[in-house]
């Protein structure tokens, strides 16, 4: 949510305000793009072009109608980099909330689901002290809204102020690459104690998800589907089982995260981890970041790590059935392809620099130092969560340099 400080009142109970940013990003290896989230973003700073503006920038407006004392009305559209590569504004939030009791609320229409500790401010750079925040840890849940209900009762006990935040929703998004994702009965809790300078967070989600991956439905179901049926007497029962395990139609899925984070106004540190299960075709991972920094007046300079595991099969040896010397395991070829096209692992050490030029413009330098390599030396296995990837780069293990830039604005 963004400061009310800076709303606009439009009168009759309206207010409007909006947050944004312009931000360079350098990428000293021109063999792939780094982006912000390799689920939602085709291209962005290195093999298109050294130096981009489209990983980091975005402009966003809110809209809020105080409609009666219960009840009132939220929308809220964004500009950035999306799937196809195009600035179209979505519809993030466009919800109705009421207040049932004087610390109990309920929101129903669209709404982003609480997975994270700063879900809220995601997209508000300026509330966030890094460029961005670390990506291995927030693409790990690539949904950016549902249609649903959530419930925030808040209450105190003794010094601790709780929020408890249970939700359910359906949701729908595009993906690179032509692909699309559908989560249906996406069902999850949100649990946040505060103490004094101390904030405490757990969460899980839980949804059953389809994936239209188009390379899959072309290449990998119809040769399983063949060695599964076509070969009379050499039809390979493994490969049946394996196509109902690689099947993306309506799989369970789970993420699960603790955070915590301490600010006493001098002085922050925050991080989180998240454990995700999910299908062969968005691989399960191990994720977090820790992160912390010094204000010495309006300079604030900060450090983090972050790192995500690929913790699914990136090949698979099971079947026996083998065609030769030109053809060898065809069956096992094919699982392979498909685990290996997954994000892999990488990491990041970063330091940074924030300058509160105004009180509410901020100006941020951030220097990335992003390490991936291959699983164990298997080929195809190296790209990280970087996109436009290079054979090279998928067969190696990069440093790579990254510099950003912004500038980040609330109004």
């Amino acid at each position: 949510m963004l400061p009310n400080a800076y709303a606009l009142d439009l009168g009759h109970d309206v207010t409007i305000k909006g947050f944004g940013t312009a931000g360079f990003v350098y990428n000293d290896n021109n063999q792939a793009d780094f982006v912000a989230n390799n689920y939602l973003n085709p291209r962005g700073a290195g093999r298109t072009e050294n130096i981009s503006a489209v990983v980091d920038s975005k402009l966003g407006m809110q809209m809020d109608w105080q409609a009666t004392q219960q009840l009132s009305f939220t929308g809220q559209a964004l500009s950035k980099q999306d799937p196809y590569n195009s600035w179209v504004p979505e519809l993030q939030w466009a919800f109705a909330k009421f207040k049932i009791i004087p610390n109990l609320d309920i929101r129903a229409g669209r709404i982003r689901p609480a997975v994270y500790l700063l879900s809220d401010t995601l997209d508000v750079n300026y509330a966030n002290p890094w460029v961005r925040p670390p990506v291995e840890f927030y693409s790990q849940n690539p949904f950016t809204h549902m249609e649903g209900v959530d419930f925030l009762y808040r209450l105190q006990t003794g010094s601790v102020n709780w929020l408890i935040q249970p939700y359910y929703g359906n949701s729908q998004i595009s993906l690179n690459q032509n692909m699309s994702l559908t989560a249906k009965n996406l069902v999850g809790a949100n649990i946040v104690a505060t103490i004094n300078d101390f904030t405490l967070r757990a969460g899980y989600t839980y949804s059953n998800i389809t994936v239209n991956v188009p390379a899959f439905e072309s290449q990998a179901r119809p040769g399983l589907q063949s060695l599964c049926h076509d070969l009379g007497e050499l039809s390979d029962p493994v490969a049946c089982t394996q196509l109902a395990a690689l099947d993306p139609t309506n799989k369970a899925t789970s993420f699960s995260s603790v955070g915590a984070s301490w600010d006493n106004g001098n002085y922050f540190m925050s991080g989180e981890f998240g454990y995700r299960t999910s299908t062969s075709l968005i691989p399960e991972t191990l994720s977090g970041y820790v992160s912390g920094g010094a204000r010495f007046g309006k300079f604030t300079p900060y450090a983090t790590y972050s790192q995500v595991y690929n913790a699914s099969p990136t090949s698979f040896s099971g079947s026996s059935l083998y065609f030769g010397p030109d053809i060898g395991y065809p069956t096992n070829q094919i699982v392979t392809g498909v685990l290996s096209f997954n994000p892999m692992d990488q990491n990041t050490k970063t330091l940074g620099l924030r300058y509160e030029a105004f009180t509410n413009i901020a100006l941020k330098l951030q220097w990335d130092r992003i390490d991936t390599s291959t699983k164990n030396g298997q080929e195809n296995t190296g790209g990280g969560l970087f996109m436009r990837i290079t054979n090279s780069f998928n067969n190696g293990s990069y440093s790579i340099d990254l510099f950003s830039t912004s500038v980040d604005f609330i109004f």
